[in-house]
């Protein structure tokens, strides 16, 4: 009966009440997991078409009568598994019964493995007609002399090429690691807030401070061991970027950062330009991570290599073979 009264106390809170009480429980989680806490049970407002209050906690004790009306609404798998698996949080938060807490848990994960097998058909559709990683990274060493020797290519086709060959010439990290990118004469210059390209002598590397999964991983350090992508960067930073108070990638129009939607943009028209076709990063990692996996390097190699490319686990690269 204790656990009845317990519930009974919470049935009347608003979503205001309940995100104070979220971020009092869990003060030391992000702004953003607080944030889509709220969001979820404001989500749940919007399904029941009422406020908080007066749904009165019904669904924790219909949740099949929850997932109909959810999976009937406009809202993604992707959403919904968000905002069951914030459901369990508040079950945590007002100390359901283990039964009602272990009957979304099991919900939560068929949910999960439903889309980890629709994610996986995907996947194997995509990499059927992927270009092979060796034909991409042979075509863009191919053109890497015509961009180094000719001192006529207008900047905005050579920093659209520069960036491409970031993405091929070695690893193809995320878009967001080159984002504010610094460069830097030395170490010295190094801090853990931004991503640093070190140039000192010759020795070219790239220092990962701040990427998706970096509060896992921690830092990464990517060498440039391709003296021909060496000099594609000397060159444009020399030639096209002396302006850019140390900034790698800019927009040639403000000499100003440019953002992840601009750099995808450059990428884009780079492919179009060499290979007939736009590619995406997404298609240029995943036809990375089949040439990698079908390599079948050791396991220390293959988590280093997962690790730059932003994962924890080998898992992605397994799931590409």
């Amino acid at each position: 009966m204790i656990y009845i009264y317990i519930m009974d106390y919470f049935k009347n809170k608003t979503v205001d009440d309940l995100s104070l009480l979220h971020d009092m429980a869990f003060s030391s989680t992000s702004k953003a997991t607080k944030t889509t806490f709220f969001q979820s049970l404001r989500r749940i407002e919007k399904i029941y078409n009422q406020p908080m209050g007066q749904i009165q906690l019904s669904f924790v004790n219909k949740p099949e009568e929850f997932l109909k009306l959810i999976d009937d609404s406009k809202y993604s798998k992707n959403t919904a598994l968000t905002t069951i698996t914030n459901i369990l949080k508040l079950l945590k938060m007002i100390d359901a019964p283990l039964m009602i807490y272990n009957k979304w848990l099991t919900i939560l994960k068929e949910k999960t493995e439903e889309r980890s097998k629709k994610d996986n058909s995907i996947l194997k559709e995509k990499l059927k007609v992927l270009m092979d990683w060796k034909d991409i990274r042979d075509s863009v060493n191919t053109n890497l002399t015509k961009y180094i020797d000719d001192d006529d290519i207008p900047i905005d086709i050579f920093k659209n090429f520069m960036i491409l060959a970031l993405f091929t010439i070695q690893i193809p990290v995320r878009i967001s690691n080159y984002v504010n990118m610094k460069v830097v004469e030395d170490d010295s210059y190094v801090d853990q807030r931004s991503n640093f390209l070190v140039i000192n002598d010759n020795s070219y590397k790239f220092v990962f401070n701040k990427y998706r999964t970096s509060h896992i991983i921690g830092k990464k350090v990517l060498f440039i061991q391709n003296t021909s992508l060496q000099y594609l960067i000397d060159k444009w930073l020399a030639k096209y970027n002396k302006e850019s108070n140390n900034l790698l990638v800019v927009s040639e129009k403000n000499k100003r950062p440019m953002n992840g939607k601009q750099i995808a943009r450059s990428l884009q028209d780079a492919t179009e330009d060499i290979f007939g076709s736009p590619l995406t990063v997404d298609n240029l990692r995943a036809s990375y991570m089949k040439h990698i996996a079908e390599l079948d390097p050791d396991f220390q190699d293959k988590l280093d290599i997962a690790n730059i490319l932003g994962y924890s686990t080998t898992d992605v690269l397994d799931k590409h073979n």
